[in-house]
């Protein structure tokens, strides 16, 4: 991902309805925005010229020109067509945004809250839930003591009841679910520690959190998500291959594996 579309996630929340409206265009169409002049793309986005000048400087940038080179460098060209193109640039893209969006210091850090966490707790609602279960479901098996909460009732009694050493792990997209909030913000109250997985930057999340693992946002590559979101469930692979490296975990693991193969 070109590090000026790393720039507009983290900041995405904190902006205004007019450079949203540049925002939501730049990530959705990055190349077509490296190869236009300053006044087709305030055309397109219904904003001045100024405003995007200003835009620019948000996102790191000295100019709108500077802009655009940063995001030719980040941008390949796609002429793939059909349905079956469409899914395999969409994912390739996916990866590849991911990817540069992972910090190995924040990472590390997260997995040590994790490997020290007494209990972890999974928090996740819609289809941030499936994300939660889907940890859950491999934490679980390697041996750690956690549970996914997907539900907003159970959430905050969960949170209600959580102690010093607890660490919850909170799925929100958008990083302003306000069911989610109320429940990490009691658990941090009780001492627990937070993990983000979030797509905004500069949300009542994120500003809560101990840490924040990014995913790509999703009006990235024009992909319509219906579901677990694929950048999210790339991080849960990469948590899940660094604990399998651990052959006591990786023996935990395999013992699941046998004992449901003979139930």
């Amino acid at each position: 991902m070109s590090q000026v579309l790393n720039e507009i996630q983290s900041i995405y929340s904190s902006l205004s309805d007019k450079e949203r409206n540049i925002a939501n265009y730049i990530l959705a169409n990055p190349e077509e925005v490296s190869h236009s002049h300053i006044q087709e793309l305030a055309d397109l986005t219904g904003v001045s010229i100024s405003t995007i000048t200003r835009f620019a400087k948000k996102v790191s940038c000295r100019n709108f020109v500077e802009m655009k080179v940063k995001l030719a460098g980040g941008s390949e060209s796609k002429e793939e067509e059909g349905i079956e193109q469409t899914l395999f640039s969409s994912y390739r893209d996916m990866l590849a945004d991911v990817q540069s969006l992972i910090e190995p210091e924040p990472f590390d850090r997260v997995l040590h809250f994790m490997k020290e966490a007494k209990r972890i707790f999974i928090y996740g609602l819609g289809s941030s839930g499936l994300a939660a279960q889907e940890l859950n479901y491999r934490l679980s098996r390697m041996g750690f003591i956690s549970e996914a909460v997907t539900d907003p009732h159970l959430m905050i009694i969960r949170s209600t009841l959580l102690q010093a050493g607890d660490l919850i792990l909170a799925f929100s997209r958008s990083g302003q679910t306000t069911d989610l909030l109320q429940s990490v913000r009691k658990g941090k109250g009780k001492g627990a520690k937070l993990i983000a997985f979030t797509a905004f930057g500069q949300t009542p999340l994120t500003e809560l959190s101990d840490e924040v693992l990014w995913t790509v946002h999703p009006l990235r590559n024009n992909f319509l998500l219906t579901g677990l979101d694929m950048s999210t469930l790339y991080l849960i692979d990469r948590i899940s291959l660094h604990f399998l490296a651990d052959m006591e975990r990786e023996k935990m693991y395999l013992q699941t594996v046998e004992a449901i193969k003979n139930r």
